[in-house]
């Protein structure tokens, strides 16, 4: 059962893989995990994880409408977190279970309302 587990988590994290960051505008958007920043406040170092473990990163800073996109390997009941840190240097997380397949796209707003931070599904 132990190396079933092992065996597992080394293939979950293989379909992990880190897209990157774009403008809303570029033609070439890849990924089934987008998480785009609603506000003019820059943030960066865009992480996703599981299980307590880094399994993408993007320190590329994104404000404004622009995005990160991360494909997930298929995964039922999939608990991740998207973390990211603030212009201040101050981190914010937020967790989320999903379902990811071929044809799944999950999006993940960003918003700095009211001063808060602000991290929920996009519509």
């Amino acid at each position: 059962m132990k190396k079933y587990l092992s065996w597992m988590l080394a293939a979950v994290s293989m379909f992990l893989l880190l897209s990157g960051c774009y403008e809303e505008s570029t033609a070439n958007q890849d990924g089934n995990l987008t998480v785009t920043n609603y506000a003019a406040r820059e943030i960066s170092d865009i992480i996703v994880s599981h299980d307590g473990q880094e399994v993408a990163v993007s320190p590329e800073p994104i404000k404004d409408t622009q995005l990160c996109q991360f494909t997930i390997g298929p995964a039922e009941n999939y608990t991740y977190v998207i973390s990211f840190t603030d212009d201040n240097g101050e981190k914010h997380a937020r967790e989320f279970t999903d379902r990811f397949g071929e044809e799944t796209q999950i999006l993940i707003a960003v918003r700095y309302e009211k001063g808060a931070w602000i991290i929920e599904r996009d519509e």
